[in-house]
């Protein structure tokens, strides 16, 4: 079976990274459908490799296209299916940033929630 990636700026790095990107002009595009059984997901040299394989949904409207996984609430949006996965990655890794690694304490009961759904999804994180 074929593993997909989902990659933004700065990634992938170390053991064939280099050799990788030069092969692959567009990362991102590494399985004809990049949104569909997603297992890592790669922004500014780091990767959440995931326990899980995801499914995040596409739409379009008008000239944008959207991507989000549902259940976590994480997207983002573009003006072509590229520049949506970079988005939804910067925001998966930022949403990871502010809540994933907070205390408790200092979250709100949803945001709580939403650490807990990061941290069960998110298998181990990797830093070139």
């Amino acid at each position: 079976m074929r593993r997909r990636i989902l990659v933004g700026p700065g990634g992938p790095k170390g053991r064939g990274g280099d050799k990788l990107r030069r092969l692959i002009r567009n990362p991102a595009t590494l399985a004809s459908n990049a949104t569909e059984a997603v297992t890592h997901i790669m922004w500014q040299g780091r990767t959440f490799r995931l326990r899980e394989r995801i499914n995040l949904s596409v739409r379009r409207r008008g000239p944008y296209c959207f991507i989000e996984y549902e259940p976590l609430g994480i997207s983002g949006y573009g003006r072509d299916e590229q520049e949506a996965l970079e988005a939804f990655a910067a925001d998966f890794a930022t949403t990871w940033d502010w809540i994933a690694e907070a205390r408790d304490s200092q979250l709100a009961s949803d945001a709580r929630e939403l650490k807990r759904g990061l941290q069960a999804l998110v298998a181990a994180l990797e830093v070139a």
